[in-house]
């Protein structure tokens, strides 16, 4: 059964061009690079910061408007390999951003 569960979560990731991560999960991921980007939840009236990272192989994105964690990945340099790990749901979410030693 786990295997069916790695091989459903890799299709699911796979499809998608948005990287999400389920409450209570962690994923190591590499970091490519940030730009700012609008916000499609409000009709694009305020800017988020859109993280581009390496998951699987694959190019994902991963918007979050959070400044608290633009200032944790502005101590990750681009090419870094990160451990994310998220806490919360809806508004409580909260993610912590670890950089893996190689």
């Amino acid at each position: 059964m786990n295997r069916s569960r790695e091989l459903l979560k890799q299709y699911v990731s796979s499809k998608s061009k948005y990287f999400t991560l389920p409450d209570g999960s962690e994923a190591k991921v590499k970091f490519l690079f940030a730009e700012g980007a609008p916000n499609n939840f409000d009709g694009g009236k305020t800017n988020l910061m859109r993280y581009h990272l390496e998951v699987d192989g694959l190019e994902q994105l991963w918007d979050r408007p959070s400044r608290q964690l633009a200032d944790e990945m502005s101590k990750i340099e681009e090419g870094d390999v990160i451990l994310i790990k998220r806490t919360g749901q809806k508004s409580k979410t909260r993610y912590s951003i670890t950089k893996v030693k190689e």
